[in-house]
């Protein structure tokens, strides 16, 4: 995604929901043989333009620079959702990256019947864009935004930053997004210790330095599912409390030690709760 500022157009994290209706528009006009309208986006959000390019814009840039290989597609079905992560790769760089999505099931009040595609399509769609090079970007969305506008000056995108460290960027991504997720979490009496908790259980590590690039991409796909979708953050409010539930139901007694050993064991017990994760 990009925005518009100073004539410069700029690239930013914030991901809007009118881009995901207009990818969800798009998936249903694949799966229904209809013919695809929008391979680009713009439009003004804060008193600047936004511009980048939609699912079927990024499909189309993946097959002009050729090369791009999705491989590992994983799903997760949830009560309310579907949660896929899927890895892309750069046969001709050999740079890989992750992308997830979780999709609810319903489309408004109704049943959507093409939710597990929408998670699937969204997943590659946040995994292949990672991997396309910049004048590819450029050369389709310049061309699409001259056709849409029937002429002018294209504009061009300037380089994203680079980052060799993935896992950082991934946990980062995690991180910025458990922040917000604090205070609707501590509504419904589930504290930040609690979400770590249900983190490490879920993907059986002890710290965070345990955690893959694909746990951490797929942990942002339901940390921001939850963000945007009460009903969704309502399931994850239940599975935490169902999988700390069962955590404790078989935790094993410990056996009491002598005087001495119990205060020293205590004392690293306070020290490591003082770390949530």
């Amino acid at each position: 995604m990009a925005e518009e500022k100073n004539n410069e157009i700029v690239h930013v994290a914030t991901e809007i929901d009118d881009i995901d209706q207009i990818d969800d528009q798009t998936i249903v006009e694949m799966m229904t043989g209809q013919t695809i309208q929008d391979y680009v986006y713009s439009y003004k959000h804060g008193g600047r333009v936004v511009e980048g390019l939609t699912l079927a814009g990024i499909n189309e840039a993946a097959n002009r620079r050729g090369g791009i290989q999705v491989e590992d597609l994983n799903y997760e079905e949830q009560e309310s959702s579907w949660i896929a992560t899927v890895k892309a790769v750069d046969t001709i760089t050999g740079n890989s990256r992750w992308g997830a999505y979780e999709q609810s099931k319903m489309n408004g009040s109704r049943p959507d019947p093409y939710a597990f595609t929408k998670a699937v399509h969204k997943a590659q769609r946040n995994a292949i864009k990672q991997l396309l090079p910049v004048p590819v970007i450029r050369e389709v969305l310049n061309f699409y935004l001259h056709r849409k506008a029937g002429g002018g000056n294209p504009r061009q995108l300037t380089q994203p930053q680079k980052s060799n460290d993935n896992i950082t960027n991934a946990q980062k991504a995690a991180f910025a997004i458990a922040n917000k997720l604090s205070e609707p979490l501590a509504k419904k009496g589930i504290e930040k210790d609690g979400l770590w908790t249900y983190i490490k259980r879920k993907y059986s590590v002890e710290s965070r330095n345990d955690m893959t690039e694909q746990q951490w991409t797929q942990l942002s796909a339901e940390l921001k599912a939850a963000e945007t979708a009460p009903n969704l953050l309502d399931e994850l409010c239940k599975r935490i409390q169902q999988l700390t539930a069962a955590t404790e139901d078989s935790e094993v007694p410990v056996v009491k030690e002598p005087e001495d050993s119990e205060t020293e064991y205590k004392t690293k017990d306070k020290e490591a709760d003082k770390a949530p994760f």
